[in-house]
């Protein structure tokens, strides 16, 4: 892969980076030079993963923002803290997510709060922190937005039905950027890691107890935290990469997921004809759209 970046100096906002793949990811980044702002639920977690970035740099390169990522509000203050710590932000990893009420709910007792919160956090959450993120992106210049799917965005079963669901979401919501670079110089791509020894899982093998499956935790093949991260800063640091999603497998393989064929009874030469047509048109209005969104956020922030 070609375009490599030197992060030194870039600043990230990382969700769900007071444990698991967040906190490594945060980790490696900062290592790199990255300046680093945490957003988690966690509260007394998300300060300690601050505090041990700190103290392994040597100085003051991460802070943490409770951040309830299903909250606009929460948002907001999360990369209004990043601009006011560091001067903005240039990288995002949108990577909070939760398993939560996700293992056989398809078949579980039909109840409004438990069934909402995974697609909550998993899908709306990431469609609200992409779009904060997109506003304060282009105030920069332009950057990058990772967001976090799982195998389970490709994969079905009945076991997961709903943690599926929310992740297929995420794909389709990465894969319709392809025309951000030419917006707003913003590129966004997705890691899709397989089985991950974190707290998700865990969580996840506890609602297994009690039920047959139970006994696939000792055959299921995970994969390194490593690999995942490695596959995150591909996304990040390779410019080349936009609209790709990466696959991050056993076995230290990190690969792109090819995109699905385009479905060619929705096409016709007419259709091909004026889209290529427009193409310039298109981009144009997107950019004037950008900035009426953008303008409107300020002036909403600046009256707070």
């Amino acid at each position: 892969m070609t375009g490599q970046v030197n992060l030194s100096e870039k600043v990230a906002v990382i969700t769900g980076a007071a444990s698991g793949i967040g906190k490594a990811t945060a980790n490696a980044l900062a290592e790199r030079g990255v300046k680093i702002v945490i957003g988690d639920i966690q509260e007394e977690a998300g300060k300690a993963a601050a505090q041990e970035i700190n103290e392994k740099v040597g100085s003051n390169v991460a802070v943490f923002q409770k951040t309830d990522v299903t909250k606009y509000n929460d948002y907001k203050a999360l990369f209004e803290r990043a601009e006011t710590e560091f001067g903005g932000v240039d990288i995002v990893f949108l990577n909070a997510g939760t398993g939560k009420g996700g293992f056989l709910s398809a078949l579980k007792d039909l109840d409004d709060e438990k069934d909402e919160f995974l697609i909550d956090v998993n899908t709306v959450g990431v469609i609200k922190g992409t779009k904060v993120a997109i506003l304060h992106l282009a105030k920069r210049g332009g950057g990058v937005i990772v967001t976090n799917g799982s195998t389970s965005s490709f994969n079905a079963e009945i076991d997961i039905a709903s943690y599926s669901a929310s992740k297929h979401a995420i794909i389709g919501w990465t894969r319709s950027f392809d025309l951000l670079p030419q917006i707003a110089n913003i590129r966004v791509n997705a890691v899709c890691p397989g089985g991950v020894a974190t707290n998700f899982g865990a969580a996840l093998y506890t609602e297994m107890q009690g039920t047959p499956l139970v006994s696939y935790k000792d055959v299921y093949p995970m994969t390194k935290m490593e690999t995942v991260v490695r596959a995150v800063l591909t996304c990040i640091e390779d410019e080349s990469l936009k609209g790709e999603t990466l696959l991050a497998l056993p076995g230290d393989v990190v690969r792109p997921h090819p995109r699905p064929e385009i479905i060619p009874e929705n096409l016709t030469p007419e259709l091909i004809e004026l889209h290529t047509s427009k193409a310039d048109e298109n981009i144009k209005y997107y950019k004037s759209l950008l900035k009426k969104s953008l303008d409107k956020y300020e002036a909403s922030s600046s009256s707070a």
